[in-house]
């Protein structure tokens, strides 16, 4: 009986979920501190950025940093030949 050859493999990389927008204020305040205010997680930029802006306006904080993570997940598939 022939030992099977090893078939090459590449890693994969598959999103599975929906895209998240969201926001945090990394702002200073006078106390040294950062705010670290964090909005809601969307599935689009836009109420993200309106977060910024009510956020800013309330509490007149100006720098902020925008996230975006989407689910994945890995797996191995037969690599072509070339």
């Amino acid at each position: 009986m022939a030992t099977p050859v090893p078939v090459p493999t590449r890693m994969e990389i598959q999103i599975t979920g929906i895209r998240a927008h969201f926001a945090e204020c990394v702002t200073e305040q006078d106390d040294g501190e950062m705010c670290d205010a964090c909005s809601s997680a969307w599935d689009s930029p836009v109420p993200a950025n309106a977060w910024i802006r009510a956020h800013a306006d309330e509490k007149g904080h100006t720098k902020f940093k925008k996230h975006t993570e989407e689910d994945v997940t890995t797996f191995t598939r037969p690599a072509r030949a070339k």
